[in-house]
């Protein structure tokens, strides 16, 4: 006897005698129909949307993806797997998981389209998958065309994933103007966002989109900031009570195989914790960290907040740095938060960071311990306030960064100086021209302040 239809909802039969020719004998008790399902049914689906079996075969992928992703390695200066970029194509594929054998046969899973598949083939069995880099006017709030100042791009594409990446980032670093600080003899760069930021964020927009869902993965440069926006919401389904405690959760990608691909290219961090690197980068060079708030149900947003760089606290992360007492992600909340809104209690750090208040209260004594905060607070009441050293150190930061005055006039060929003029008398130096890494005076006090400033892009 075959199989019985489980698609069709199963109803009894109505009662009474069964008619004629029929003989129902049961030896054993009938088994019941939710129990037969759940045998029929084997092993619960894979819900990762890049192990899902598609009919595309080897043809599909385009060997050119296959180099971009040795030519990854091979610039992630050992960040990546090494071995990737000795492997032929199959071999790569395989090592990813992206292809399967059953039967003697090679199955392409969704993850190899999207990894490497030529645009055709990704419209085709991937239809919902697609992308747009878009710069919206402040008029309009719309896009527009090529020639319109401050809209200059609204692109769709609809590229395989690692091509699309190195597209994405090249325009970001054609649109990220930087300014140089110094810390001695170390020189940095601080720019307008975080490459690092921007770079984490895009790749956790398409390794956690949800595939099944239409629509694109936005990339939005605006008066705010750069939005990133994908379909679907957070994989756990709710958002921490904090949008910083993010930083603190542990890795969950809705896709296993492209997070794992991504990773292994040296695209992003290792250890899945991008997040974490997205807030550090923002933060270590004076800018605001991500701010997801806005995300809901159906789609995570991730903003990189437009606000001009508090370089005074960039060049003070970098002396910690290159003094080789860099400052960690906790640090970094706790004093940006701090010196934004005021000494904080134990029950603020603690919702800061994501931790329980013990937990934070240790957090917060090692940070006394490392000159960072001092204990503050009067009735009984323990507040955490950046420290002396640390505001004097601002002061220096602010002090160093400030643009020299511009020259006076040369005075006229031939004409005498005023007698006991100590400034004319003395021999006048060509002045060097004011770098660009030399910031408003303003910036120090800023950092001591917590004052920001956000203007548009």
């Amino acid at each position: 006897m075959s199989d019985p239809d489980e698609t069709l909802p199963r109803h009894d039969l109505p009662g009474g005698r069964p008619g004629p020719g029929f003989t129902c004998v049961f030896s054993n008790p009938p088994v019941p129909v939710v129990q037969s399902a759940r045998v029929a049914a084997g092993p619960p689906p894979n819900p990762d949307f890049a192990a899902r079996r598609t009919s595309a075969g080897w043809r599909d992928l385009d060997p050119r993806e296959f180099d971009r992703l040795r030519r990854l390695v091979g610039a992630a200066g050992g960040q990546g797997d090494g071995a990737l970029a000795t492997m032929s194509d199959e071999q790569i594929a395989r090592s990813l998981g992206v292809v399967v054998t059953e039967g003697g046969r090679t199955q392409v899973l969704a993850g190899a389209v999207l990894l490497f598949g030529r645009p055709e083939a990704v419209h085709r069995h991937v239809p919902q998958h697609e992308a747009a880099i878009q710069v919206i006017g402040p008029e309009t709030g719309e896009p527009g065309a090529a020639g319109e100042p401050g809209a200059r791009m609204n692109d769709f594409f609809r590229w395989p994933l690692l091509r699309l990446t190195e597209e994405l980032l090249a325009r970001f670093r054609a649109r990220n103007p930087g300014r140089e600080i110094r810390y001695e003899l170390v020189r940095t760069s601080v720019p307008a966002y975080a490459e690092q930021a921007f770079r984490e964020l895009l790749a956790n927009a398409f390794v956690h989109r949800d595939y099944r869902a239409v629509g694109a993965v936005h990339t939005q440069w605006t008066s705010e900031g750069i939005e990133i926006t994908s379909p679907g919401g957070f994989v756990d389904a709710g958002r921490a009570p904090h949008t910083s405690a993010l930083s603190v959760r542990p890795p969950r990608p809705r896709s296993p195989l492209l997070a794992d691909a991504f990773r292994r290219a040296g695209i992003t961090e290792r250890s899945g914790r991008g997040i974490r690197r997205a807030y550090a980068a923002q933060l270590a060079g004076g800018l605001a960290g991500p701010d997801f708030h806005r995300s809901t149900a159906d789609c995570v947003i991730a903003v990189l907040p437009a606000q001009e760089a508090d370089l005074a606290f960039a060049h003070f992360a970098l002396g910690r740095s290159s003094a080789g007492s860099p400052l960690e992600l906790p640090d970094l909340l706790v004093l940006t938060t701090a010196l934004r809104d005021g000494p904080l209690r134990t029950a603020d750090a603690a919702e800061l960071l994501g931790t329980g208040k013990e937990q934070a209260r240790r957090q917060l004594t090692g940070m006394v311990g490392r000159g960072l905060l001092a204990i503050d607070g009067d009735r009984g009441t323990r507040v955490w306030a950046p420290s002396p050293d640390v505001r004097r150190a601002l002061r220096e930061a602010a002090s160093q960064l400030r643009p020299r005055p511009a020259p006076g006039p040369r005075p006229a060929t031939g004409s005498r100086p005023a007698t006991g003029s100590r400034a004319s008398s003395e021999p006048r130096t060509t002045s060097e021209p004011n770098p660009t890494s030399e910031p408003n005076p303003a910036s120090g006090a800023r950092a001591a302040s917590g004052a920001q400033a956000a203007p548009g892009i």
